[in-house]
């Protein structure tokens, strides 16, 4: 009887090895093929150091739309499987965070009846609550992937963090271009004045970037959005805009939930409010 093949998606955490799970490095070690999607030399070098064998996943540049090379990824990743083999795919970050690869490749695999599961790891958002201080318990926490947050309308709160990812790609369906500084720039100012319709012009957002290296120290830095169109930033740039402060708390609700003391008070600490 032929072996059935299985398939693991791990993460390397943004900054490799130190970040990198007991669980996805046992899961490296133990597969029969490692293939890999990851953002640095360095990264690349460890994970060679654990598998010799490792392969590199296409990730083209240029005009190249994403979703071709992501259905190319996912075709590499199943084809070992689907001939037995024990297969890991590592991403960087989480697997589960802004890879539509790994997510694809995960459901086609379970859809094939095929062994297949994911491991979380450290994604550029936990970094940035570490970084940054940002308690999503506290006020909680808004996240989108900046296109989709702009083509979709999506509602959101200004009382509340606001994360948005990838804004270097904004409007771009292919692949970052350090150069094409035009557009860019019309992503961020688009970006800018979609934010300026509910925040001041000079509210403070920050750019950020999550350290690569445990010797670097990350990006944080403070921008208005009145100035976000000209903005340094690269590939790997996310905008933190901070909330405009608490939300109003209902007083009629903590009355239902025996939480206020008469004179509008609140009984116990609500995320610092």
């Amino acid at each position: 009887m032929a072996t059935k093949g299985s398939l693991v998606i791990a993460g390397t955490g943004i900054q490799w090895a130190g970040q990198t799970t007991h669980a996805a490095r046992t899961a490296i070690e133990a597969a029969d093929r490692v293939l890999f999607a990851v953002a640095d030399p360095w990264t690349v070098q460890w994970l060679r150091g654990l598998k010799p064998s490792a392969e590199s996943l296409p990730y083209a540049s240029g005009d190249t739309p994403r979703r071709l090379i992501y259905q190319e990824m996912v075709q590499r990743i199943l084809a070992p499987v689907r001939e037995g083999l024990r297969v890991c795919a590592v991403f960087y970050g989480h697997p589960g965070v802004l890879h539509d690869a790994a997510h694809a490749a995960l459901r086609q695999a379970r859809a094939e009846g095929l062994p297949a599961r994911m491991l979380p790891g450290v994604s550029f958002l936990d970094c940035l609550y570490a970084d940054l201080g940002v308690d999503p318990g506290q006020h909680g926490c808004q996240v989108h992937e900046a296109t989709d947050f702009l083509i979709r309308g999506r509602a959101f709160d200004v009382h509340s963090p606001l994360v948005l990812s990838q804004i270097a790609a904004i409007g771009n369906p292919g692949f970052f271009d350090a150069a094409n500084t035009e557009r860019i720039q019309r992503g961020l100012r688009v970006l800018s004045e979609v934010l300026r319709r509910r925040y001041p012009a000079s509210h403070e957002a920050i750019i950020y970037e999550a350290a690569v290296l445990p010797i670097h120290p990350p990006r944080m830095t403070r921008v208005t959005l009145e100035a976000l169109a000209t903005a340094a930033i690269s590939d790997v740039s996310t905008l933190y805009v901070p909330p405009l402060g608490p939300a109003p708390v209902d007083e009629d609700m903590l009355a239902l939930l025996g939480m206020s003391s008469g004179d509008g008070t609140i009984r116990s600490t609500l995320g610092g409010d």
